[in-house]
């Protein structure tokens, strides 16, 4: 008998159809092995679903779809927090750690100091730049501090924290996606986050204009404006230019009763026949870089699709991926080739 019949082995697995136990019935695993002498895959499921591997027939499981995985990480997400909240003795821990942290702060400051201190922190990380690039920043910081854990919780000193870092890093790779890694691909994949995460991070932020009304607009278009309700044509149009430009909607800039308008002359003469029309070329508008967090899932997406179809074990089967890609659903297949051609968009 094949080691691998239903090709399941380092694969998340979708359990279905399970009688004996009907609450494992939609949950996400990875199955581990195969037992050959009892024809079933040992599937290791989150800890507080079940703690220890479960034996399972091919029958009972399929390969899932990626909501379905999205919807088991939310699940185990909720079911870690749960367990960590009714945990008692997790609940003394954070009390002693309160106190601990507490008994270290200078005479005056108290912890709800500390912690509204961080939240003004976070408010202002979010208001220099953005809401987006504080959630990737929180999330790399939290990230590197859970793979540290194991360290950190040993007391162990910076140097051998960092040094440590990197086999941490594969560790945690492999628990969690269940494919066995070279140590010197698992340092690559974490050098290939860091690098987009720093593109993006360090990409200048993008404000919008803020509305401050005609004289602010006026003054950017070097133009000062007229006392009293009369304006002339070259302002109402630098208005609108401005407007064109930042990406407002029509008459943004306008006062609230420019229905009752007037015009006066001109405060400057403009030749508009001195103006090349054929030869003129506009001014082009600075280019966005098209790198962000929406290309960063997709290539993570790609890569993934690429590892589920064409890896066996660590060796790419270019032949197992065509015929994988041939064999995949028309919307798992429509969205495979909407997260390419995100990634190859980057580039164009």
């Amino acid at each position: 008998m094949s080691a691998d019949p239903s090709s399941f082995l380092q694969k998340q697995v979708k359990i279905h159809s399970v009688t004996a136990k009907p609450e494992l019935n939609n949950k996400i695993g990875i199955a581990q092995s195969f037992l050959s002498d009892r024809n079933r895959y040992l599937v290791s499921l989150p800890p507080h679903i079940s703690p220890s591997p479960i034996a399972l027939k091919a029958d009972n499981l399929a390969i899932p779809s990626y909501p379905e995985i999205a919807r088991g990480k939310l699940d185990e997400l909720w079911g870690m927090v749960m367990t960590v909240y009714h945990d008692d003795n997790l609940k003394e821990v954070v009390r002693r750690g309160v106190t601990t942290v507490e008994s270290r702060l200078p005479p005056n400051v108290k912890i709800h100091h500390v912690a509204i201190g961080t939240l003004i922190l976070l408010l202002g990380t979010i208001y220099f730049i953005g809401f987006n690039k504080t959630v990737m920043l929180i999330s790399l910081i939290l990230m590197g501090c859970v793979v540290a854990l194991p360290d950190i919780v040993a007391k162990r000193d910076i140097k051998s924290t960092v040094k440590n870092f990197p086999f941490r890093w594969k560790e945690a790779v492999e628990q969690n996606t269940g494919y066995r890694l070279s140590q010197r691909m698992a340092t690559g994949v974490l050098v290939v986050i860091l690098v987009l995460s720093s593109k993006v991070l360090l990409s200048p932020r993008t404000r919008p204009p803020t509305k401050s009304g005609m004289d602010t607009n006026l003054k950017e278009s070097g133009i000062s404006r007229n006392t009293g309700a009369s304006f002339t044509m070259e302002e109402i149009y630098n208005l609108g230019f401005d407007d064109a430009r930042n990406e407002q909607s029509i008459g943004h800039s306008l006062p609230a009763d420019h229905a009752s308008m007037t015009f006066k002359s001109s405060s400057y003469n403009f030749d508009y026949d001195d103006i090349d029309y054929d030869n003129y070329i506009p001014t082009p508008a600075p280019k966005k870089s098209k790198f962000g967090i929406g290309a960063i899932m997709a290539l993570l997406a790609v890569g993934r699709t690429v590892k589920d179809l064409g890896f066996v074990g660590n060796r790419f089967e270019s032949n197992l991926f065509i015929a994988n890609v041939k064999n995949l659903p028309p919307m798992k297949l429509a969205f495979l080739c909407f997260m390419v051609y995100r990634v190859i968009s980057v580039f164009i």
